[in-house]
């Protein structure tokens, strides 16, 4: 039929009133898929925080040293805590802080804190104003680098000093008469009396080390050590570098007046002391494999005399055993596979102790 141009003609997909395109599909689950997530993240979070709020190490007994300076943020010392070992996490820390309305309120000072300690009870051991006092030893035999190690049980970094401070203690210049006849630049190798000092635990450590410094010479002089060794041909510092090398040697008591008075005779005969702790000392402070070759001064197997320092620390009892060493007219001794020391007066004798009481630590 001729419609005479009226209409417009419309194809089957172009009907008017229409879209051309396709209505979408309702997705019902997206929503509470991503209420789940939500939940899920939020119920993990919280987690998180409960988690990390509770003790690193609840068995812990051992007490890790604190010092926190005047003005250090909550984010420091999160950080500080976290370093050595006592949260889990200083994000939820300085949280906590924040949220407990305790954030300003972190005081500075030392503090002993335990691992066993949650960090609800850190913080408020740090908001307590109080410092606390630490128990600061310095055990015998050791070394400064041993002293410096951390891997050490009982070293100054074991107990809570870090690196630097450790390095600047050792660096700085004491006085004291003990160093009658120390030479200049020389280390505090041997000086550092070993004992256990009762100390704030944010007292300095080139503090405490005068304090070492001066019980040492209390314990000197009143023992009146530099009279008795005067009598054995020795100064102070030759009695102090004897010492240690009898520390090095020997711990028992008895032994060490046995072992100051071979020592003594073979100096007296000009005799090279022949102590292998003094080489293996040198060896390993300038990193080389120990040999009875070794070019140093400090090999007693090669040269005669003292070496040129002490090689450790020393127990006042080994500088005693120097002063007044015990009678007899020995000139060897070997350390026994089964910790006895057995001495001799001929190389012949020494050699027999050393194939019968010595074939494992000898070797």
């Amino acid at each position: 039929m001729n419609d005479g141009g009226r209409f417009a003609r419309f194809t089957d997909d172009q009907q008017p009133g229409f879209s051309l395109q396709k209505p979408r599909k309702r997705l019902p689950w997206r929503w509470p898929v991503a209420l789940l997530s939500i939940l899920v993240v939020g119920i993990g979070t919280i987690i998180l925080y409960v988690t990390s709020l509770q003790p690193v190490d609840p068995t812990a007994k051992s007490s890790v040293r604190i010092v926190i300076d005047q003005g250090e943020t909550a984010a420091s010392i999160a950080a500080k805590l976290y370093d050595h070992g006592l949260i889990r996490n200083p994000k939820v820390f300085e949280l906590y802080t924040q949220l407990s309305g305790i954030k300003g309120k972190l005081q500075a000072g030392g503090f002993m804190l335990k691992k066993s300690q949650s960090v609800s009870e850190i913080a408020d051991h740090l908001t307590s104003g109080k410092s606390d006092e630490m128990n600061l030893t310095f055990l015998p035999g050791l070394t400064l680098e041993a002293l410096a190690d951390p891997q050490v049980k009982g070293s100054l970094a074991h107990q809570g000093f870090n690196t630097e401070e450790i390095r600047r203690a050792f660096a700085k210049t004491y006085n004291s008469p003990l160093f009658a006849g120390r030479p200049s630049g020389a280390s505090l190798e041997g000086y550092i009396y070993p004992e256990t000092y009762v100390v704030a635990a944010d007292t300095a450590l080139d503090t405490a080390i005068k304090m070492t410094l001066d019980e040492f010479y209390k314990q000197v002089k009143s023992r009146d050590l530099e009279e008795k060794l005067k009598k054995q041909n020795l100064s102070l510092r030759q009695g102090i570098i004897l010492a240690s090398i009898v520390q090095m040697e020997v711990s028992n008591k008895t032994d060490q007046k046995q072992v100051a008075q071979v020592f003594l005779r073979r100096l007296q005969k000009s005799m090279v002391l022949g102590s292998d702790v003094t080489f293996m000392y040198i060896a390993k402070k300038e990193g080389r494999t120990p040999s009875v070759n070794d070019p140093s001064p400090y090999n007693t197997r090669k040269n005669p005399g003292l070496p040129p320092g002490p090689i450790a620390n020393f127990h006042i009892e080994a500088l005693e055993a120097v002063a007044e060493p015990a009678s007899g007219d020995y000139e060897y001794f070997v350390a026994g596979d089964d910790g006895k020391t057995y001495f001799a007066r001929t190389e012949a004798e020494h050699n027999q102790n050393v194939a019968k009481y010595c074939t494992e630590l000898c070797r």
